[in-house]
């Protein structure tokens, strides 16, 4: 599998660090988790192409985790000299359909060349060659967290959350774990984790490799992110950078 950092910020606008996306290769399947503002973009400048993308997982409906899924729909229909005629299939919480359909689908209308389709999100759950869990988040009614598997191989997306048993469980012994890192210790918000609640996380779940994603702006330096984290977690603490690349 291959991972690329679409997106490694949250609504706060940067110059560095665009909202939520992250990229997931493998076996000829390319998945996008989340699609915050900028990942259109970010996608070409990571060499790939929306063209290409089979689906969408979307952990929760807040904008800075889907804001640019009706830029990738409108530019799939739209596109001169290139018709699509493979599915789209979005795999979202339960209630993103019928925002989809007011808010999106009302405006945009139906392809005549191919679908999208849509799927409430499981807890358990097959697509390409992943086989794929859930679980609820410490976030928003709607908040999910995933885990894709493919053999003996797993990376875990926290999505937003808060510290849980629930995401422990669903982290157990990941290769890698793509937390949300919010806030240094001392600006610690519910409904987030903060740096130190990442390394417990990551300790409790014996995960190999945490990376400390979604980074809203502080009064301290980002990288102070990984120190904190480093004092409860033993293992590896990588501070996620826009356009940043893991093979797992």
């Amino acid at each position: 599998m291959k991972l690329t950092i679409l997106g490694s910020g949250t609504c706060v606008p940067s110059l560095k660090r665009n909202a939520s996306g992250y990229l997931l290769e493998a076996e000829g399947k390319e998945v996008l988790i989340d699609c915050g503002s900028g990942v259109l973009l970010q996608l070409e400048r990571a060499g790939n192409s929306y063209k290409d993308i089979d689906a969408l997982f979307l952990t929760h409906g807040h904008p800075d985790h889907f804001a640019d899924l009706m830029p990738l729909i409108h530019a799939l229909f739209y596109t001169p000299n290139f018709t699509r005629e493979k599915d789209f299939s979005i795999i979202a919480p339960q209630g993103f359909r019928q925002y989809y359909d007011t808010a999106i689908g009302s405006i945009l209308g139906e392809s005549k060349d191919f679908h999208i389709v849509f799927m409430e999100a499981a807890d358990n759950m097959e697509f390409g060659p992943w086989s794929i869990c859930t679980t609820s988040t410490v976030h928003s009614a709607d908040s999910i967290a995933y885990r894709f598997e493919l053999g003996e191989r797993s990376v875990v997306f926290s999505g937003d959350a808060d510290y849980d048993q629930g995401l422990i469980a669903l982290s157990e012994k990941a290769d890698l774990l793509i937390a949300d890192c919010s806030f240094p210790d001392a600006m610690k918000v519910n409904g987030h984790l903060s740096a130190k609640e990442c390394g417990l996380l990551a300790q409790k779940a014996e995960v190999k490799t945490l990376v400390l994603s979604h980074i809203y702006p502080a009064d301290t330096p980002d990288e102070d992110r990984v120190t904190e984290a480093k004092e409860h977690f033993n293992g590896e603490v990588i501070l996620a950078e826009d356009l940043m690349e893991f093979i797992i």
